[in-house]
């Protein structure tokens, strides 16, 4: 994890510190934002806003040792904020796209289709459940870990894990999990 002193340096303003804490963590940010969004340049642009943001207000971080903790929540809001902002704009390039791939899919032999699968039935879960799913399946997080980072209850998070694996199970006809 982090060096304590570390975040305490860039909390007193050191620039090299910071950028010690962001080269660190920069993987597992993009890794989380590409999960939730999808697309590669949204996801960059999700982690740079992040990183300003906890550039901004590292200052306000109360306890040095939740610094993986801090900034991935800071990741996560903004990557729901960012899928919220999206739901209401529809593109009418993107549509004619999207129609295009749709028409020259059965043409194309997958070698992974249970990835897209997986992957489409993520999306149709609820905020909570996807961010759980998330978390504890794609960056390896312990339910604690998560607890803390969604700040939410153990027991509330290990529910639902259990209901969003139950979920999962029927829309993926427990083929594949």
């Amino acid at each position: 994890m982090n060096d304590i002193s570390i975040v305490t340096k860039a909390q007193k303003g050191d620039n090299v510190a910071f950028s010690e804490l962001i080269n660190s963590c920069k993987e597992k940010l993009y890794k989380i934002a590409f999960a939730y969004l999808k697309n590669e340049e949204e996801a960059l642009d999700i982690v740079s806003d992040t990183i300003y943001k906890a550039y901004m207000d590292i200052n306000k971080l109360k306890n040095p040792q939740y610094f993986n903790t801090w900034i991935t929540r800071i990741l996560i809001n903004s990557a729901i904020n960012r899928l919220k902002k999206n739901k209401r704009i529809v593109l009418i390039d993107e549509y004619e796209k999207v129609e295009s791939f749709n028409l020259n899919i059965s043409d194309i032999e997958f070698d992974i289709p249970s990835c897209i699968d997986l992957y489409n039935a993520i999306d149709k879960l609820n905020v909570k459940s996807k961010s759980i799913i998330i978390l504890r399946y794609f960056q390896d997080m312990t339910i604690s870990e998560i607890s803390e980072v969604l700040k939410i209850p153990e027991g509330t998070t290990k529910a639902y894990l259990h209901r969003a694996l139950k979920k999962l199970k029927v829309e993926l006809k427990e083929e594949f999990i």
